[in-house]
């Protein structure tokens, strides 16, 4: 049993550094390793921190969103689990984004979003990184 919590503290320790991404050891990524893209659509950043958001299986992305960014009115076909990480972020339920009806949700938040419900999100004065947690393949199916 000593063998076996000294060999999981120095796996730990090894892989400090890096991200690893194998079936029998942990995922780890510390802050500075996410890897940023920018997405054109929806003008924010992503980094997939687990997972890939596009099969099936769970993912774990972070979206970094400016100031004022908004997107409308959306749908997901499974469950959508949200934490704010840093930042204030505004979300709504109903089919046209309204920014009068929209919450405050500062760091520390969680949501958790029913499959197929209608809802909104949108930044202010300060954009916001969020964590965004659910079963692949993730989509977005914007409300006319």
């Amino acid at each position: 049993m000593r063998f076996q919590t000294i060999a999981l503290c120095a796996a730990l320790l090894a892989t400090a550094g890096t991200a690893v991404v194998a079936a029998d050891m942990p995922t780890v990524v510390t802050p500075g390793q996410e890897q940023w893209k920018h997405q054109d659509q929806g003008n924010y950043d992503m980094a997939v921190l687990y997972g890939d958001p596009s099969k099936a299986g769970f993912y774990v992305v972070r979206l970094k969103v400016p100031a004022n960014w908004s997107i409308p009115a959306h749908t997901h076909p499974a469950i959508e689990n949200v934490t704010i990480i840093s930042g204030t972020f505004y979300a709504g339920i109903g089919s046209k984004l309204d920014a009068s009806k929209v919450m405050e949700y500062p760091a520390g938040s969680f949501i958790s979003l029913p499959a197929n419900l209608p809802h909104y999100a949108l930044t202010k004065d300060s954009g916001a990184v969020i964590q965004l947690e659910g079963m692949g393949p993730y989509a977005v199916n914007t409300l006319k």
